[in-house]
């Protein structure tokens, strides 16, 4: 927030019933409530319709305090002026971007991802509660004490609610959209045009359209193309698109959301595109993907553990490499040769497991995703997550088909007796300076949280032991953009081991259970994929560099023999025995298909774009696909784990 200044004369002593204790702006004062907290209490001008005014406040209560300064209360003040309407919103302590970039310089790498999501979080939350921001700026981002917050939420409908006769002062339109400035009632598609030059001010410390006048300015922004020169590569594609001149084509806050984290959700916190074939990587160690799971980012991937997949609805983000795959002229999948399976010497061929048809539908209320059950299946949908506010998280209870809540904004990942609920936090550090994991016991209902990590370090992608008597999570240290090893979390005795390990590649490569019980992870040295495994001191026990890149934590088939990647030089799946690292299958996918993880031991689960959003597909090791497990709505977004059918 800005600098606190004295209260001046003129400036009322109370605003309804908070306190006025200083200035913070024009008509803007910090205050303090009855129960003692500070907050900001906004007067806005008296020409106000009620009732306008009350329709226009009443979504913003709906909104949680993710990734914004959260309103609080609202009403009418009266004094010697009248009735003035006023917003009270929670006090943010700490400087705006504006202030920031003056101060410390621009923002870049990991910095600047943080705050594209963060901030895109508090759009998807204002867009999914019917209203706008409607003056996003670098003067309404703050950076606050848990990350970057969106604040001044409300009052470009507030001010609509207001007489138009009113003169209004004007600033120099640098953020604001075309038809913005042809006069039009602020929308989602201006929201996202303001993001992105807000997001060019915090990589380059200036608008994209700025001229320095009014009138170049408001020429720029109609006319000319923005200067986007500042940006990295992973971000420049979509501030070009929220930037366009015809609003229509502007994608929305929830897929703006899902493209900022696509590394992430496409490959359950992996790089997301593998080097082009037979061409060497350019690409450093570390990427500059968004490394911190700031408040309420719904849409970071709810990577899990044991046999336990993501999937969102709409149009997959592509995970096989960028060689396009061979398919019928039907779109099915094909193998781009007959695959000659050969058998290790160290293991035995486990017996071809067949897959039963669906019995059973099963509707995800407020979500658009329909499951195809059937009761011998060996896995099920263990656990889902609403992407729409309030965020609910569900699991299944143990036998049924039905689900019950949890808890909100919380991962969760059922274990494979389905009887407890690993739950992370994607707010972190809210209550104290550790991170933590939650356990829900789903047959009485109580829980328990085990600490993990202290600040700077992070906890992610929970992973069950087969047993269910401990959590893994990968810890990773987001500002320095690096992996710092892994937690094992003992169930019973409530306890968590911090493991430090030597990692080679990106810090959001997640780690997992292998089957003889060590802890396996992705390595990328910069030019090639693999595995390798860790003993429980941490030390590299042994290494699998020629494999490819794992996805998911559930690369391992359920019996364990075997393990699938993205074949080392793309195009297809790579399935691999677990003892000797021969190569067993190749399966052919589509170039835009998502590797969830594996059915059984003969069957591996893919989703893939349909007409109407996309497909979760069980798909056999010579690439056909023998049943839809799930059909997902586009544009109807929620994150869904499976796990193994619990009796």
């Amino acid at each position: 927030m800005p600098d606190i200044g004295p209260v001046r004369a003129g400036d009322p002593e109370r605003v309804g019933e908070y306190q006025v204790a200083g200035r913070l702006g024009e008509e803007v004062y910090l205050a303090t409530a009855p129960s003692g907290d500070r907050v900001v209490v906004r007067l806005l001008p008296g020409d106000v319709s009620p009732e306008r005014f009350r329709e226009a406040m009443e979504p913003l209560r709906e909104i949680p305090a993710f990734c914004t300064a959260q309103v609080l209360d609202s009403g009418l003040n009266g004094g010697v002026d009248g009735d003035r309407p006023y917003i009270v919103s929670e006090y943010v302590d700490g400087p705006t971007l504006e202030e920031a970039v003056a101060s410390e310089g621009v923002l870049e790498a990991a910095a600047l991802h943080r705050l594209a999501v963060g901030t895109m979080t508090a759009l998807v939350a204002l867009h999914q509660a019917g209203t706008v921001h409607g003056d996003l700026r670098p003067g309404s981002v703050v950076f606050g004490p848990d990350g970057p917050r969106v604040i001044d939420l409300g009052m470009a409908r507030a001010l609509e609610a207001t007489a138009s006769s009113t003169t209004r002062k004007v600033d120099v339109p640098a953020y604001s959209s075309p038809e913005r400035l042809m006069g039009t009632s602020p929308g989602p598609e201006g929201d996202l045009f303001s993001w992105g030059a807000t997001m060019v001010f915090a990589a380059s410390g200036r608008s994209p359209f700025d001229a320095e006048t009014m009138s170049g300015t408001v020429n720029r922004i109609v006319n000319d193309e923005p200067d986007l020169g500042a940006l990295p590569d992973d971000l420049r594609e979509l501030v070009t698109a929220c930037l366009a001149k015809d609003p229509a084509p502007r994608p929305t806050a929830s897929d703006a959301l899902l493209r900022l984290v696509g590394g992430f959700l496409t490959s359950d916190q992996v790089p997301p595109d593998l080097p082009a074939p037979d061409a060497p990587s350019t690409r450093p160690l570390r990427r500059t993907r968004p490394a911190l799971l700031v408040a309420g980012a719904l849409a970071v991937a709810l990577v899990s553990g044991g046999a336990v997949y993501l999937a969102v609805s709409g149009d997959p983000a592509p995970v096989a490499a960028p060689r396009p795959a061979r398919s019928t002229a039907q779109g099915a999948l094909a193998p781009a040769f007959t695959p000659q399976p050969q058998l290790s010497p160290n293991v035995t061929e486990a017996p071809w497991e067949s897959v039963e048809k669906a019995t059973k539908d099963i509707e995800l209320p407020g979500t658009g995703i329909t499951l195809h059950e059937n009761p011998k299946d060996t896995i099920r949908l263990g656990g889902y997550l609403h992407a729409k506010s309030p965020f609910s998280s569900f699991a299944r209870e143990k036998g049924k088909e039905t689900f019950k809540q949890v808890t909100s904004a919380l991962q969760p990942v059922l274990s494979p007796q389905g009887d407890l609920v690993a739950l992370n936090p994607f707010g972190k550090f809210a209550e104290s300076s550790f991170d933590y994991v939650r356990i829900h016991d789903l047959r009485n209902g109580s829980q328990f949280n085990v600490p993990t990590v202290e600040r700077p370090l992070e906890g992610h992608s929970p992973v069950w032991s087969k047993d269910g008597s401990k959590v893994l999570l990968s810890v990773r240290e987001p500002d320095k953009e690096r992996s710092e090893g892994f937690v094992v979390v003992d169930v019973a005795a409530r306890r968590a081991t911090y493991v430090r390990t030597e990692s080679i590649g990106a810090e959001t490569l997640p780690f997992t259970f292998a089957p003889d019980g060590s802890v396996a992870r992705g390595y990328y040295d910069g030019k090639s994929y693999g595995v390798d495994f860790y003993g429980p001191n941490g030390q590299v026990i042994r290494t699998m560099h020629w494999v490819g890149q794992p996805r998911s934590t559930s690369w391992f088939s359920p019996s364990g023999k075997l393990f699938s990647t993205v074949c080392p030089k793309g195009g297809a799946v790579c399935v691999w025995d677990s003892v000797s690292g021969n190569r067993r299958y190749t399966l052919a996918v589509r170039d835009d298909a998502r590797i969830l993880g594996w059915f059984n031991n003969n069957h591996l689960l893919i989703q893939n774009p349909a007409k109407k959003g996309s497909k979760i597909e069980v798909v056999d090791l010579y690439g056909a696909s023998v049943r839809v497990l799930a059909d997902l709505k586009k544009g109807d977004t929620a994150f869904l784990s499976f796990t193994a059918a619990a009796g």
